[in-house]
């Protein structure tokens, strides 16, 4: 299928690996020119080199802390009239003890998590409107829709992100711009890699036992995939899409039990 895109700019954020690169990667080989945006800047021209080399497109990159303000104005400053955005913001570093939380962890996963996605969604969603077409994506994570107190420090603030895209998603459809979410199941990421080392470190177990036992918690039995993840995203960002807006789309392997 001609995802019909070939031609248009998108802003991808986190796009040195894991879910962030292959939906590059993905974007690329429907031809859309590419800014990405990471915080290492050696990996980001690497990355930028591997994709124009396979896919031609022109790659531009930022290498930018995209937690911080100054972060998100200088990527809004290369590039303030993408036709598609992706945030994908890693998970902080967390203690599950949510009594150990401060001010400062609370006010430091909001600025990441909400705000980030927030001052970039709001500095282009105006000219996205103006042109008549914009996608908006966030990579986000099924605990959204099955909140679990250990990760409230990483829930919370998306759960804020998630009623503000439902905002935009309904107030900008009518122009062709949509807002959707991607709700991530265990995606075979070194994220999870690193994780499942620091389980089997904790609980005495093999990383094998770990990783197993963490394939059984959804219905596929499997971790899903980063090409999964921008398959996805990428039919998201489609000229197809334009009806689906303001959904959280859960992609995890049937590992959330409810029904809505």
């Amino acid at each position: 299928m001609d995802l019909g895109i070939a031609g248009r700019k998108a802003i991808v954020c986190g796009a040195t690996r894991g879910i962030g690169r292959a939906i590059a990667e993905r974007l690329a080989q429907e031809g859309v020119h590419l800014v990405l945006a990471a915080r290492d800047a050696e990996t980001l021209d690497a990355t930028a080199a591997a994709i124009n080399g396979e896919h031609g497109v022109r790659v531009q990159t930022l290498a930018a802390d995209l937690s911080v303000p100054e972060g998100r104005r200088a990527l809004l400053g290369a590039c303030s009239d993408p036709d598609i955005l992706v945030h994908n913001g890693a998970w902080p570093d967390e203690n599950p003890d949510f009594r150990r939380w401060s001010r400062d962890h609370w006010l430091r996963a909001m600025d990441a998590m909400m705000l980030a996605p927030v001052e970039l969604i709001t500095g282009v969603v105006e000219g996205m409107k103006a042109r008549r077409f914009g996608r908006i994506v966030a990579v986000t994570s099924r605990f959204v829709k099955e909140p679990r107190l250990e990760h409230m420090l990483s829930v919370g603030p998306r759960l804020a992100l998630a009623g503000f895209m439902n905002g935009i998603g309904r107030e900008y459809v009518r122009h062709n711009v949509t807002a959707n979410a991607m709700l991530t199941g265990i995606i075979a990421t070194d994220t999870q890699v690193a994780f499942g080392a620091e389980l089997a470190r904790r609980s005495g177990k093999s990383f094998d036992a770990v990783w197993q036992e963490r394939e059984s918690t959804n219905a596929a039995g499997r971790f899903g995939q980063p090409d999964e993840m921008a398959a996805l995203c990428a039919f998201l960002c489609s000229a197809h899409a334009g009806f689906i807006t303001a959904q959280n789309v859960l992609i995890d392997g049937g590992g959330y039990p409810g029904v809505f």
